[in-house]
């Protein structure tokens, strides 16, 4: 397991503002020995559109460079599925139905859960 302070400050933030906000199962994945375009993934679960929406907001406001420009953000119409990408993180938030669907920690199975 790496070390607390191996991990960006800026997850560690973001991941304390997904709890604040009342995410569900959330997980941090160290995949650094299994890919080369990102270093963690931290998936999430909000109970409805609306509640995957306002967490996917949060991190946004959260990773916005201000003057610089938006956030590299991919989503489908109704949120069951929001992809943010930042650099050094990848966060995935889920309705319940699409993260069950996708299996995103079986298919990360090699990679080690940490604690942030």
């Amino acid at each position: 397991m790496p070390e607390k302070n191996n991990v960006p400050e800026l997850m560690k933030i973001i991941v304390e503002s997904l709890r604040d906000k009342k995410v569900e199962d959330l997980k941090v994945l160290d995949v650094r020995k299994l890919v080369t375009y990102t270093d963690f993934l931290v998936i999430g679960t909000g109970n409805n559109s609306p509640h995957v929406q306002a967490l996917a907001d949060s991190v946004a406001k959260l990773i916005k460079i201000p003057h610089v420009g938006g956030v590299r953000m991919e989503k489908d119409a109704v949120s069951s599925w929001v992809l943010i990408d930042a650099d050094d993180f990848i966060v995935h938030l889920f309705q319940p139905d699409a993260r069950k669907f996708y299996k995103l920690e079986q298919l990360w199975e090699d990679a080690k859960v940490i604690e942030v």
